[in-house]
């Protein structure tokens, strides 16, 4: 197996976003999309309920509610919490298909039509590892945690504060480089799913055995762009924003009275123009941010399993002569 090359696998989503810009487009649309339509989902029962909220704020005078308008408000928030579930189980499937084809783009990249977009085995498997992720970590962390937790309180009860904080410090520090060691052991669980759309998962453990330092050097770099990109976008979209705002309400000076005293229907309507500039400008931005942080795993499982070669075939025997 060859070593990693750490600077062609931090470059490697630049390079995509370079040679396939409108699959990164794609990308992004297909991610911004799903939240304008979770948007779509959620805005009229949200509204539905803040009005009645304020309804019920205006004539019941400081007593309670009507239980029938108490009924109502409960059914949006038993209806809101249904949507959420469904909303997460297809977010599940959106991100995996779109995390499939960014690491397709780069380990298959013969594979481009649609985007590098499909919905198979590996889509599936990835859906289904984030969904089983979530719980691991929690159980992990319970179980890791509950020796230090049972040192700080002994401590904390004896008045050792020092030594209580010396241990909680340490316990940060554990679980900081275990989940970087972890996270590094499982880096190529994604692109050999995608490139072969076989379940692997302990297998991509074995496969970084010897290669965590290069894999650390990437996710070290990949950490630093991601700090630097987020604090230039974030000057960005705030100004924007800022200025949208000020906008709408016709002068920073009635930011209050436009907030307070606006209805919600009205504050939407006027921020509209606003909200779709921002969902426009986000698009390449979310492309981008998959490209950058994704293509790199799939470059780095590249470098160590090289494309198989494509077998020829072996050349026809002689005919025999006639005699």
């Amino acid at each position: 197996m060859s070593e990693i090359s750490v600077g062609s696998a931090v470059g490697a989503g630049f390079q995509l976003i370079a040679r396939r810009p409108l699959s990164v487009l794609t990308w992004g649309l297909l991610r911004v999309g799903f939240v304008v339509g979770v948007i779509a989902v959620y805005a009229p029962t949200l509204l539905s309920m803040f009005a009645d909220i304020a309804h019920d704020a205006q004539t019941s005078s400081g007593g309670q509610p009507p239980p029938a308008e108490v009924t109502k408000i409960m059914s949006h928030m038993f209806l809101l919490q249904g949507v959420g579930l469904l909303v997460q189980i297809v977010g599940l499937f959106v991100n995996s298909i779109i995390y499939c084809a960014a690491a397709r783009a780069v380990v298959h990249p013969e594979r481009r039509a649609f985007a590098s977009l499909r919905l198979g085995a590996p889509e599936f498997f990835v859906a289904i590892l984030s969904f089983a992720a979530g719980f691991v970590i929690v159980f992990a962390l319970v179980i890791v945690m509950i020796p230090f937790a049972i040192a700080i309180t002994l401590l904390a009860g004896n008045h050792q504060y020092i030594p209580a904080g010396i241990v909680g410090g340490l316990a940060i520090l554990v679980l900081l480089l275990g989940a970087i060691y972890i996270a590094a052991r499982f880096a190529f669980v994604l692109p050999m799913m995608v490139d072969d759309g076989s379940f692997h998962l302990f297998d991509a453990w074995s496969l970084t055995k010897g290669k965590i330092g290069g894999i650390i050097v990437v996710g070290f770099c990949l950490m630093l762009i991601g700090l630097v990109l987020g604090l230039v976008l974030e000057a960005i979209f705030i100004g924007l924003g800022a200025a949208a705002l000020g906008f709408a309400a016709g002068g920073f000076n009635n930011l209050q009275a436009f907030f307070t005293q606006t209805p919600p229907q009205q504050i939407i309507t006027a921020l509209a123009p606003s909200l779709i500039l921002l969902a426009l400008l986000l698009i390449p931005v979310q492309g981008a941010a998959l490209a950058i942080f994704v293509a790199p795993w799939a470059r780095a499982y590249r470098d160590v399993v090289p494309t198989s070669p494509v077998a020829t075939p072996a050349a026809a025997p002689p005919l025999a002569a006639v005699p």
